[in-house]
């Protein structure tokens, strides 16, 4: 056992008394001083000697690996049946003497703030200054205070992201203290003092790069809706779902695969279902009844998990199916004799809409909806609006016709003067293609 350790488990613990966060220093790193604000009116105590604990949690599937520079959420878990207020501080290390700071430490909200080694507050999308390179994350005044509103009463959890060093860097050490006090009005003593930390190693698995709505480029996605995961190590094939893969059978009610090759993904720690695998992209249905807000998404490839990646859950992230031609692209659009909408000189066999005409489009990600499963047909009450241009179409409510798929109905105004057409479609307070990132042509023509 390292001296450090030995003195951490048997000396007195001193950390910062400082609703509003501690000063520098107080994680039980390596080269960080436990007693150096004594002299302040500081927390005193004996570490790890209470009745409750601390621990830095990981993403679901994440069993201690970090993928090279892409950014992970970290959990700080206070527990202690005993006290009331929870603050916290902790930082990331590499190296053999565990000295030298490792990646980068971002608040996600107003309960966390980011500290370099010289007492400045890390600014947000820059580094610590070189002279200074060592950060800390702590509880601000804001954290403290909800802290002591937690309902139960006993325990909090902060959240903030950790972003990883580059490749290459080895094995990485998460250091941090909790300090867990009576509450209101902050007082130094009593305290219960905890400290813990956590080994990471590099990723050899799968890694994700990006989440999208699969339709767009828009970083969200409804429960029930076809997502889009980018990144390396994927899949080790490259293919489609086929018949053999539904094992369940193919009527209403059948389970969707969830395996294709050897790769899976979790998504809120539910299963969801896989379209399309190959290295660097799979399709697959988020699950059904997400939570709205962040949410881990975690690929498994034969057996290796990779590291979670921090998706977003709305309620709905509207999105056309659609299909490129000629340098533009078309939506996956229909007439009702079922011939392809589209401009027939750059795409065979499909015509212009014509004015006065009912089209039937196909959409992703209307509102949150059943994920799974092969869905019976359902009509959804969501009010939707679609234009060509700055011209109102005529839309029909929603119809979920297919696991993730849904069906619109528009008519063309009789009005309507040949051309093409910027096409978008709105849910009412939920978003609109318009600002999905893919620009969508209707052709309407003679």
């Amino acid at each position: 056992m390292k001296k450090t350790a030995l003195l951490l488990l048997l000396a007195p613990v001193f950390l910062g008394a400082y609703e509003y966060g501690p000063k520098p220093g107080y994680t039980g790193a390596p080269s960080d001083n436990p007693t150096a604000c004594v002299s302040a009116g500081c927390h005193t105590g004996t570490v790890n000697s209470g009745p409750g604990n601390v621990k830095i949690t990981l993403p679901a599937g994440n069993s201690g690996t970090y993928v090279p520079g892409q950014a992970m959420q970290i959990l700080v878990q206070i527990m202690d049946s005993s006290k009331s207020a929870f603050g916290f501080q902790l930082t990331a290390r590499m190296g053999s003497d565990d000295k030298t700071q490792s990646g980068d430490l971002t608040s996600t909200d107003s309960n966390t703030q980011v500290l370099c080694v010289d007492g400045g507050a890390k600014k947000s999308g820059q580094s610590c200054p070189s002279l200074f390179p060592i950060q800390y994350i702590e509880h601000s005044l804001t954290g403290y205070e909800a802290s002591t509103q937690a309902s139960p009463k006993g325990s909090y959890t902060y959240a903030f992201n950790w972003t990883p060093p580059a490749s290459g860097s080895g094995t990485v050490t998460l250091y941090a203290a909790a300090n867990c006090g009576p509450g209101d009005p902050p007082v130094p003593t009593p305290t219960n003092v905890y400290t813990t930390q956590i080994k990471l190693t590099e990723a050899s698995g799968p890694a994700i790069s990006g989440v999208f709505d699969a339709e767009s480029a828009r970083p969200s996605f409804a429960s029930g809706q076809w997502v889009a995961i980018y990144g390396s190590g994927l899949a080790n094939t490259t293919r489609f779902w086929g018949d053999s893969d539904f094992t369940g059978g193919t009527s209403p009610g059948s389970p969707l695969p969830t395996t294709l090759d050897g790769v899976s993904v979790t998504i809120g720690g539910q299963p969801a279902a896989v379209y399309f695998v190959s290295s660097t992209q799979l399709n697959v249905l988020a699950p059904s009844n997400l939570t709205l807000g962040p949410t881990q998404v975690v690929v498994t490839n034969n057996g290796t998990a990779g590291a979670g990646f921090a998706g977003t859950v709305v309620s709905s992230s509207p999105s056309l199916f659609y299909y490129g031609a000629g340098g533009k692209l078309y939506p996956a659009a229909v007439h009702l004799d079922g011939t392809l909408v589209g401009d027939p000189a750059v795409q065979s066999n499909s015509r212009k809409a014509q004015p006065g005409e009912t089209l039937e489009f196909f959409a992703n990600g209307i509102a949150a909806a059943q994920g799974g499963i092969i869905v019976p047909v359902t009509a959804f009450q969501q009010q939707i609006s679609m234009s060509a241009g700055s011209t109102p179409l005529n839309a029909s409510a929603p119809v979920l016709i297919f696991a993730g798929e849904f069906q619109v109905n528009g008519t063309v105004p009789a009005s309507l003067a040949p051309g093409d057409y910027p096409l978008s479609l709105s849910v009412s307070g939920g978003g609109s293609t318009a600002d999905a990132g893919v620009a969508i042509t209707l052709p309407v023509g003679p």
